[in-house]
């Protein structure tokens, strides 16, 4: 009687056991935010740290692997920064987590080349491995520019013409951009439309979001990138 009894307890734990790890919480993460203009790091532990003083900080991320911060600062007035109008000229900032300092990694820069210019830009995504930021930068009145910056040189270049809405994270198209594009139809009667795309780190479209281009107001990337179990920030 004895073993049958623990025989069952053992299929009843087993049976169980999927169930209460499936509600289990999940572990706590690191994470940057900004609060009154600065950015504060809060490591898994939930031990916080202010990176920047002085304000004007803004769009905080972190790195895949936890280990950088990348952040926006304003560093002026707006001024005009090509078609998109006036903005304030910006510059990235990185900080090493937990314990570094904040450091620039590259400013602003004008140009005639509309591709070419780098006066105000946010957004900053990370590339898989760490080693690459992306950002929007104010470019056309109809639309931003997406931009790489390799941290380790701050070396910086222009992507595809568009809003970037994150990096894919995992799966098949992992470390394509999301880029949303403001394109017009051939037919001049539809005018524009603003589907959004699967880009390459060297600015190929890969494919389109299915049904992105319909102007309804719809989100069809959140559905997408989830139906596909794939992730995106």
């Amino acid at each position: 009687m004895m073993k049958r009894l623990i025989v069952l307890a053992a299929a009843i734990l087993a049976i169980a056991a999927p169930a209460i790890a499936a509600h289990k919480p999940p572990a706590p993460t690191a994470s940057v935010a900004i609060r009154d203009g600065d950015v504060v790091y809060t490591g898994a532990d939930g031990v916080t740290e202010t990176l920047t003083s002085g304000g004007g900080y803004t769009d905080a991320a972190l790195s895949p692997d936890g280990k950088t911060a990348a952040f926006i600062r304003a560093d002026g007035p707006p001024i005009p920064a090509g078609g998109a109008g006036n903005a304030p000229p910006t510059s990235l900032w990185v900080a090493d987590v937990p314990g570094g300092a904040a450091r620039q990694v590259i400013g602003s820069r004008s140009s005639d080349d509309m591709k070419q210019i780098f006066v105000s830009y946010a957004g900053p995504s990370f590339s898989p491995d760490g080693a690459v930021v992306y950002v929007t930068a104010d470019a056309w009145a109809t639309s931003g520019a997406v931009h790489a910056v390799t941290l380790a040189t701050g070396e910086e270049h222009y992507v595809i013409d568009g809003g970037l809405k994150g990096v894919i994270r995992n799966g098949r198209f992992r470390g394509d951009l999301l880029v949303t594009r403001h394109l017009y139809h051939p037919a001049p009667q539809y005018g524009a439309y603003e589907p959004t795309f699967v880009v390459s780190p060297d600015g190929k479209q890969v494919l389109m979001v299915p049904d992105s281009d319909k102007d309804d107001g719809v989100d069809y990337v959140t559905p997408w990138l989830a139906k596909n179990h794939w992730t995106a920030s």
